[in-house]
């Protein structure tokens, strides 16, 4: 009996079933998993922690299917987002467009409460229906979002329905505030929003647990962050002023669009040839 340790510094028993689904759901094939998973056990010992564990199983995945790898890795690439630049935000905007929504990433003029005005991360718009997001970025992908956020994200809605109640001028019918997020909700967070009569909705890491996650979002639409491709971070900021916020985005944005970030015309033709098999 091996035990690992997690992020969080409690100590588990390896679960071996648990490390092959995680190769499968990336893409790899049954067998894959399998031969994956035997060369982690040889390397395997007592007390290593989850993130050594992962990075044996994707060393060993980019050995042998780098599109497979790529995809494994999706967890760490959304958290390597730059938070200075707003990665995640413009992206979450873009993955809302794949489901029919019109999005604007942090409007101005910032629209207008009853007692103050708010800005916000991302405003959506479908069926003539308002609605708006709150992004909540981690670095630290293993942490909780808690019950802070949504209690500061119900208060800023309550102020804007009270805004738009009062007829103030710059005012939106928002119906709904959704929190996206790239790590777990604690309970209490998950409880508070339950309370709220469907006007508050979290979106996170394998949560809701049905459909509707952040992973199930990204995976449904194979809409990856541009990260998971590991390329610098010059080069992502540039892709992201030429509106490229996700592998998509390869495959129908010109070559020379492209160039226009620095990559090489043989750099382009390599990825685009990953993304096609990542989402394929």
């Amino acid at each position: 009996m091996v035990m690992i340790f997690k992020a969080d510094g409690t100590k588990v028993m390896f679960d071996k079933k648990k490390a092959k689904t995680s190769c499968i759901r990336a893409g790899a094939s049954s067998a894959l998993a399998k031969e994956i998973i035997e060369i982690l056990m040889q390397k395997l010992t007592d007390g290593m922690t989850t993130s050594d564990m992962k990075h044996i199983i994707y060393s060993e995945l980019d050995k042998r299917e780098e599109h497979t790898a790529a995809k494994y890795n999706i967890k760490k690439a959304i958290a390597c987002l730059d938070p200075v630049m707003h990665q995640f935000e413009k992206y979450i905007c873009h993955l809302y467009q794949y489901y029919g929504y019109e999005t604007e990433w942090s409007p101005i003029p910032k629209p207008q409460g009853f007692c103050t005005d708010h800005e916000i991360d991302v405003m959506l718009k479908k069926n003539n229906e308002m609605s708006f997001i709150e992004c909540k970025h981690h670095v630290k992908y293993h942490r909780f979002t808690g019950l802070d956020v949504p209690m500061r994200v119900w208060a800023r809605l309550q102020d804007l329905q009270d805004g738009f109640e009062g007829d103030k001028r710059g005012s939106y019918d928002f119906k709904e505030a959704i929190i996206v997020t790239n790590t777990k909700f604690s309970d209490h967070a998950k409880k508070y929003t339950l309370c709220k009569n469907k006007k508050l909705s979290l979106v996170g890491w394998n949560y809701p647990e049905s459909a509707g996650s952040l992973t199930n979002l990204i995976e449904k639409k194979k809409a990856y962050p541009l990260t998971i491709l590991n390329l610098d971070n010059t080069t992502i900021d540039k892709l992201f002023d030429l509106s490229v916020h996700d592998i998509r985005d390869f495959v129908y944005v010109s070559p020379d669009i492209l160039v226009n970030s620095g990559l090489t015309r043989d750099k382009i033709k390599y990825l685009c040839n990953l993304v096609e098999k990542i989402i394929a």
